[in-house]
């Protein structure tokens, strides 16, 4: 299911995971075949097949085939079932602090923090004031206000 949300006149397409392909992942914790995924929900494992694939090309599982293979969650994966949605485009923004030693370092930490990727980071200097306009991935704009607050004068949504 895909949901829209707006930040100031952005666009930021959410995926939302629920029903089956919620249930799928959750056993992934317990479980590695299809086979015992199926059993459990009562299906036959070719539907529960079809499940992995797409799972397995937007990176929230892993297949490994042999004698130790199966399905295994990824870090995505086991993101995605905690957080329940993700952001599938990237927001960039501006942010303004005080210019310190350690100041990109601990806004990438922060961003970190809340699961956040930084795909790029520009950075300008103005006298003893700092503008870093980042592309950000897997992150909401309101998660990211919050979190640099204490770090940052202003971020801005671009």
């Amino acid at each position: 299911m895909i949901l829209f949300k707006l930040f100031d006149l952005h666009v930021v397409k959410l995926m939302k995971i629920d029903g089956l392909t919620e249930k799928i992942l959750t056993l992934l914790k317990k479980h590695s075949t299809t086979r015992e995924i199926a059993a459990e929900l009562e299906t036959h494992p070719k539907n529960i097949d079809r499940y992995i694939r797409v799972l397995r090309d937007l990176g929230f599982v892993e297949t490994k085939k042999g004698k130790t293979g199966g399905v295994f969650l990824t870090n995505e994966g086991r993101y995605v079932l905690k957080k329940k949605n993700i952001n599938l485009i990237t927001i960039k923004v501006q942010v303004v602090a005080e210019d310190k030693i350690g100041l990109l370092a601990s806004i990438s930490s922060k961003i970190s923090e809340i699961n956040g990727n930084i795909l790029s980071t520009t950075l300008e200097k103005e006298g003893n004031k700092v503008r870093v306009w980042l592309v950000i991935e897997n992150l909401e704009f309101n998660d990211l206000k919050d979190n640099l607050k204490e770090i940052t004068d202003k971020v801005v949504l671009l």
